[in-house]
């Protein structure tokens, strides 16, 4: 904790400084005598707080505090003087002084200074980071926003508000959930808040709704932070979906065979990010109606056909792919048999980033209801 102390007497300066330093060993005090040496020494260095006495001639201490505020708004500023008036501390709360103390017999005094320092220098650390940190925030290219225990913004960066259509007003004090489809609105309340709330962290794709009501898909952390309030980041994965398509082996065999199979991928989790119209004529799901949703509404509702999705998932994230053929039920109700094959996809640090999947009808085994 660097510490500028200004007086014009040395004697007194030097004293000061080594009682200061006695009372807290993390104290690095300069001295000045003068209002001009006070202010090449802040100049120069990193200074955290300034103890500064009045009576000082050429330039007392309230010139020196103005001239402080001029470049250094919100550095605290101790007004330590021996010369005190209810008129000087007036003046000294005008310009902006951030205490004021009287000088005593004594050090008994230095005590209380040190720990007067000790206090303004934590919260100026503290704001100043809080404000690097917000800074930051809006600055940053990936959409940044923050959540307090009741589910409202309290704060969206410019990137964030971009990502869905919104300004940053419309969304700051808005629920979370106006951003999502009632599906995927249930999954984040149900599944994924606890999640953060139990492991500190959830990292995952979601669908999301622009303020246009199309849909984005979105690589999303979650992070819980002081006081309850969760950071959530957001970025827009959907040129990498497109991405993968066109280069992975298995997508290009779905490219390959557009006319007669669906396609559609999943998150890491197993719920629907991207629909393609092979899938909606083969289902009967519009892509407004299925993303978002988990790939086990395509089967019956049963724990046996929920055991089975899991079963699937798992091998195709050990082994790459699985593939089954069996019933699968359409949107209105009405079953087929298809075949089904599910391909696993990894990013570049062999974390699991998702699932593809084509499905073919199979005529011979059809099923009617």
């Amino acid at each position: 904790m660097k510490v500028l102390h200004l007086d014009d007497e040395p004697d007194f300066a030097d004293l000061t400084a080594q009682f200061l330093e006695q009372e807290n060993e993390r104290f690095e005090v300069q001295t000045a005598t003068s209002g001009t040496d006070g202010l090449a020494i802040l100049r120069a260095e990193d200074i955290d707080c300034i103890v500064s006495d009045y009576d000082m001639p050429v330039m007392d201490g309230l010139e020196f505090l103005a001239a402080v505020r001029e470049e250094y708004p919100d550095l605290p500023f101790i007004l330590f003087t021996g010369k005190g008036s209810e008129e000087i501390a007036s003046e000294a709360i005008t310009a902006g002084v951030t205490e004021y103390i009287q000088k005593e017999n004594g050090t008994d005094q230095y005590a209380i200074l040190a720990n007067r320092i000790t206090n303004l220098i934590e919260r100026y650390r503290a704001v100043r980071t809080i404000d690097r940190s917000y800074r930051a925030m809006k600055t940053a290219s990936e959409g940044i926003s923050l959540i307090d225990p009741d589910g409202t913004f309290s704060y969206v960066n410019p990137a964030f508000a971009d990502l869905f259509g919104y300004e940053q007003e419309e969304l700051t004090g808005d629920h979370w959930n106006v951003l999502y489809h009632d599906n995927e609105a249930d999954r984040l309340e149900n599944d994924i808040i606890p999640a953060v709330k139990k492991n500190e962290h959830w990292s995952g794709e979601t669908v999301r709704l622009m303020k246009d009501g199309d849909r984005l898909i979105t690589k999303h952390r979650l992070a819980h932070a002081a006081d309850g309030v969760i950071v959530c980041t957001a970025r827009d994965i959907t040129p990498e979906r497109t991405q993968l398509m066109e280069e992975s082996t298995q997508f290009d065999v779905l490219t390959d065979a557009m006319t007669d199979r669906a396609f559609f991928t999943l998150d890491h989790e197993g719920y629907i990010t991207r629909w393609n119209d092979g899938a909606r004529r083969f289902t009967g799901y519009d892509v407004e109606e299925i993303l978002g949703a988990h790939v086990s509404t395509l089967f019956e509702g049963s724990d046996s056909a929920n055991d089975l999705i899991e079963q699937l998932l798992d091998t195709a994230k050990t082994s790459g792919s699985a593939s089954h053929d069996g019933l699968q039920i359409r949107q209105n109700g009405t079953h087929c048999w298809a075949d089904m094959t599910l391909s696993a996809s990894f990013d570049e640090s062999g974390a699991l980033r998702g699932y593809g999947i084509i499905l073919k009808e199979t005529n011979e085994q059809h099923v009617p209801q």
